[in-house]
């Protein structure tokens, strides 16, 4: 029995000292990586989730022949908020690795805004775009030779011939995908080169792997999985809440004149987002008589380089500015100050909302998310599967209950107070569409019949007369106030006389004590 005794406390005593050395070894790596972070970058903490992710990274990275019971050691997917940090969790890794990072970006943008980053830090960078000359490309490479710690590229540049061999050839540390809902989101559709990453990384044979998103559904997680890693993955998720975050729907039938305003009077700097890139710059030259043009700027893909990189340069450093911008400028910006988020037309997926109105509040402040919603909206949307993540979108906005909360459902069920949105703070869903609503009481005093052309005149005067105190200026034209028109009577809220006042518009009364009862799916402060 003593002898038993003896060799319990001797292996008891073993355990211990095994444990403490780990909690050393442990202790020790986050003082190197603190120490990193502190020294690039000038931060002093790092999030948990950020910990956890970099432990991870640089874990599989010293200990490649390791194996969990899921098998999936340096496969991870991570999920963490916009504005959460998801730079770090591979740019400070970047520095401890024996080997290079490659971060694969979407867009240039987002490369040329890391680039400058990394330059700032004083790291050693390269970047791999298509349009470089072989002298460009060759002298990448001896910088990669030289030590460059960061490589940056996107899918596409990647399948140019011999690339992916020669930089299997640096042997590659880390590499990390930026934004990986891409995958899901274009790589059947207009980039497939998001679907041969899986090719690429195998000819690429890093240590790790690792996919990083701020909003994903469980289809699209298993989009990626599946794509990127070809089977199971660890999958490492902080909450996808933003509770400095505001959201609000206004419901406009002249979706572009209830941008204007809010332009004028929310907090600035602020983002449009516009489904177009024609819209983008109407409502960037519409915006900019009124503001000045040094005050308001477009972006979006259709721009060259050197003009993208002048409204950025202009962008990030002003504390006045309006951008109005397609979702080229969505992914990955990393101005800290935006104070509202105001979408012209809305994200095709709940996933793609979170992340452009994710824009804002990135310094922790709060910010207002502003989705105009219109009729028409409503009817495209609802074209749109019950239950698929396309009409995610319609339900937000036409909802009679907290909008976090259905954003939140999107992305798998997690459960948060509401920290603000319309709803909640209301009590009630987005009231009828103020413009539409100011169009039919002019028709509904009656003190005057209206044929299309004098029931517009009335309509611009009218709602030039409501918004002259914020303005100072009309506004509103004859454009603006058809949109409304035509869109109440294709709703059969107005109608169109017969004989004997043949050409003289009316209300559909059934359809105008509708509005009154119950709350339409277009209202707000347009």
């Amino acid at each position: 029995m003593e002898k038993i005794e003896n060799e319990q406390e001797k292996i008891g005593t073993e355990y211990l000292e095994q444990c403490t050395a780990e909690d050393e070894q442990q202790k020790d790596t986050e003082d190197t990586v603190m120490a990193a972070a502190k020294r690039a970058f000038g931060i002093s903490y790092l999030y948990p989730w950020q910990r956890l992710v970099i432990e991870n990274i640089l874990d599989s990275a010293q200990n490649p022949e390791s194996e969990d019971e899921f098998s999936c050691h340096g496969k991870q997917i991570v999920l963490l908020p916009t504005g959460a940090g998801k730079s770090m969790c591979f740019l400070v890794p970047s520095l401890l690795l024996k080997g290079p990072t490659l971060v694969l970006y979407p867009l240039l943008a987002l490369m040329s805004d890391q680039k400058r980053r990394m330059d700032d830090a004083g790291i050693e960078s390269v970047v791999f775009r298509g349009g470089q000359s072989k002298e460009e490309r060759e002298e990448n490479f001896a910088r990669i030779q030289n030590g460059a710690k960061i490589i940056l590229a996107n899918p596409e540049v990647l399948l140019s011939e011999g690339l992916a061999e020669r930089l299997a050839l640096c042997k590659i540390a880390h590499v990390a995908i930026d934004e990986a809902h891409c995958v899901s989101e274009w790589g059947d559709t207009f980039r497939p080169a998001y679907l041969e990453l899986g090719r690429i990384i195998r000819t690429l044979e890093p240590k790790v792997v690792t996919a990083f998103t701020a909003t994903a559904s469980s289809g699209v997680l298993s989009r990626i999985s599946d794509v990127l890693f070809g089977g199971p993955v660890h999958i490492i998720r902080s909450d996808s809440d933003r509770p400095n975050i505001r959201y609000y729907v206004v419901n406009a039938y002249s979706k572009k004149r209830a941008a204007f305003r809010l332009a004028v009077m929310e907090r600035k700097p602020l983002i449009i987002f516009c489904g177009t890139r024609g819209n983008a710059e109407d409502m960037a030259r519409e915006l900019a008589a009124y503001l000045g043009s040094d005050k308001v700027k477009f972006y979006h893909a259709g721009l060259e380089r050197e003009e993208k990189d002048a409204v950025e340069k202009w962008f990030y450093p002003r504390d006045d500015a309006v951008l109005c911008c397609t979702c080229a400028f969505g992914m990955g910006v990393d101005k800290k100050d935006i104070h509202c988020v105001i979408h012209l037309e809305p994200s095709p997926t709940a996933e793609a909302y979170l992340q452009e109105a994710g824009r804002g509040g990135r310094d922790g402040s709060v910010a207002k998310a502003i989705l105009l919603w219109s009729r028409a909206d409503s009817e495209r949307y609802a074209s749109f599967k019950e239950g698929s993540r396309e009409r995610v979108l319609a339900k937000f906005a036409e909802s009679t209950t907290c909008r976090r909360q259905i954003l939140l459902d999107a992305l798998g069920g997690e459960q948060a107070a509401c920290s603000g949105c319309d709803v909640c703070e209301r009590g009630e869903a987005a009231p009828f569409a103020s413009d539409a609503g100011a169009v039919l009481k002019l028709v509904g005093r009656r003190k005057k019949s209206y044929d299309a052309d004098s029931l517009s005149a009335a309509a611009v005067s009218e709602l030039n007369r409501r918004d002259l105190n914020i303005f100072g200026e009309y506004v509103w034209n004859h454009a603006d106030a058809e949109r409304v028109i035509l869109q109440l009577m294709g709703e059969k809220k107005l109608k169109t006389c017969g004989w004997p006042w043949r050409g003289k518009i009316t209300l559909c009364r059934d359809g105008f004590l509708q509005n009154k009862r119950s709350r339409s799916t277009a209202g707000g402060t347009s």
